[in-house]
């Protein structure tokens, strides 16, 4: 059947992504596709990830049986685990960022702590790795945190 709004020509798709990657707009489509495939994986991911982690929790508390305080809290926290990871696997990743941004509006001194200790606990970490393959092998190492 001729259809005289088509192009005699191939589709862009028939020829694959990198016929689609020529142009400007096919090559933003294109990104655009893949970025949108990386992050729903990636949230699948964080999903599954506090899942287990609200599983993990749990098993844990079992060896809580001596501290009547800690066993609910560890309980409230896996449950508050669970629900994240069905809000994350439930929401796209707009709707995500739109809540997050709606948090850190709403709590900005909670923010900051949030990402104060994020950046220390990074800074730590980075400095306990591979930051003392640049040392020199005669230097006494410093304790973990601690300045020359």
């Amino acid at each position: 059947m001729n259809d005289p709004t088509r192009s005699a020509g191939p589709s862009p798709a028939a020829d694959g992504p990198m016929q689609a990657a020529r142009s400007p707009a096919g090559l933003a489509d294109a990104v655009r596709d893949q970025a949108s495939g990386y992050a729903d994986r990636r949230r699948t991911e964080a999903a599954s990830f506090l899942s287990e982690l609200a599983r993990a929790l749990r098993s844990g508390s079992d060896e809580l049986d001596g501290q009547a305080r800690a066993k609910p809290f560890v309980h409230t926290v896996a449950d508050n685990l669970d629900a994240l990871s069905d809000h994350v696997a439930r929401r796209g990743l707009r709707e995500l960022l739109r809540d997050a941004e709606a948090v850190a509006r709403g709590n900005p001194l909670a923010t900051a702590l949030v990402a104060g200790a994020l950046g220390y606990g990074t800074f730590h970490l980075l400095r306990s790795g591979n930051g003392d393959a640049l040392k020199s092998r005669g230097e006494p190492r410093q304790p973990w945190g601690g300045y020359p």
